[in-house]
């Protein structure tokens, strides 16, 4: 695998359900809410969702930058937002939620973007015939707004997950792409 520089950018996002957003970061603390799941062997109703990714409407738009770093037609998305997550990438956990991982994790999530027909795309292909793109892992679960108990938690918005039977349906994210050709 290359690394393709002239393919990486920095964007920040937005979607129809509000903008990214890690409850710890925009309220500077532990964050709990309601399980998303209906889970038999619980000792709580609540779990603590600090480093899960959510959409949010009122949260500022430039909350989060991200940097896609470009390897063939996958990307690594990194947190470029200074603070506690700065560099580090977004991933999928054990389920099927978001978070942010330290590089030093070891198995970070590969990304494609995808446009409307469903193609693989890259920054070069991104134009303003794209207004919006998809995004998938390397095994094609796409990102999608989470089902859960509590369809909107005012607290922190929608989760993003990836499981097809625990999510909504999958998001249109708009790129506000700040920076092209960005070195690693």
């Amino acid at each position: 695998m290359s690394t393709d520089q002239e393919k990486s950018f920095t964007a920040t996002m937005s979607t129809r359900f509000g903008y990214p957003h890690f409850p710890k970061l925009t309220y500077g603390g532990t964050t709990k809410t309601l399980r998303p799941d209906y889970e038999t062997f619980s000792f709580s109703h609540q779990i603590d969702v600090s480093d899960y990714l959510f959409l949010k409407p009122d949260v500022a738009p430039n909350a989060l930058t991200f940097y896609f770093r470009c390897l063939d037609d996958y990307y690594t998305i990194y947190i470029f937002t200074p603070g506690a997550y700065y560099y580090r990438t977004l991933s999928r956990e054990e389920k099927d939620f978001l978070n942010a991982y330290s590089t030093e994790d070891g198995d970070q999530t590969t990304f494609n973007l995808l446009n409307s027909k469903g193609k693989i795309i890259t920054l070069d292909q991104i134009d303003t015939d794209t207004p919006t793109v998809r995004i998938q892992t390397r095994g094609g679960d796409l990102l999608s707004a989470g089902k859960s108990r509590n369809k909107y938690d005012p607290v922190v918005g929608t989760f993003v997950r990836t499981d097809p039977y625990r999510s909504a349906s999958p998001i249109e994210f708009k790129l506000n792409i700040l920076q092209h050709n960005v070195p690693y």
